[in-house]
């Protein structure tokens, strides 16, 4: 003869059964990656744990960068399967300037015209620091580099300024710290 669950014993069976359907009804919900939607493009940013698919492999990116290419870079890590998309939303940014209506929108999609940067708000003038390959900078970060003062149009890794193209660093020609020079 088969004896009742006694109540508590019976609650937590509920909940284990409850907890095993949400487990698995979410694993399933899972959507691998659609190759055509998911394909490189050498313009694009890809942030650490972006998904694409080039050359017949997927490929996940190893952290921020822009245009290198997977399967020959080490920014990129080839992949065994099919990610799943659904569970990692793509953040790809296409390049960007601060400032939007200053200056004239150039071929290369930089703006042209000076920035006014450096002052404090009693009139110091502050000289930034020194380009670092091992430093990361994002839209609007300054730097110095061969005597010029640089501003980030783009994020940038390791770029050093004024070698790239698509360009991600454009030169600050009315910054406080040039003045007299």
């Amino acid at each position: 003869m088969i004896k009742p669950i006694p109540g508590n014993s019976h609650r937590f069976f509920c909940l284990v059964l409850v907890l095993l359907t949400a487990g698995l009804s979410a694993h399933a919900a899972a959507e691998p990656c659609d190759p055509e939607e998911s394909k490189w493009v050498p313009t694009r940013y890809y942030p650490a744990g972006a998904a694409v698919f080039h050359k017949g492999s997927w490929y996940e990116s190893r952290e921020l960068h822009e245009g290198m290419e997977p399967g020959i870079t080490f920014d990129w890590k080839k992949l065994n399967s099919v990610p799943d998309c659904q569970g990692r939303k793509q953040k790809l940014d296409q390049p960007r300037t601060e400032g939007e209506g200053k200056g004239s929108q150039t071929g290369d999609g930089q703006k042209t015209g000076k920035s006014k940067r450096g002052e404090t708000a009693s009139g110091m003038c502050v000289r930034p620091d020194p380009w670092l390959f091992s430093r990361s900078y994002t839209v609007g970060s300054l730097a110095t580099h061969g005597g010029q003062i640089w501003e980030a149009i783009r994020e940038t890794n390791g770029d050093m300024p004024g070698m790239n193209k698509p360009p991600r660093w454009k030169v600050v020609e009315d910054h406080c710290a040039l003045k007299g020079q």
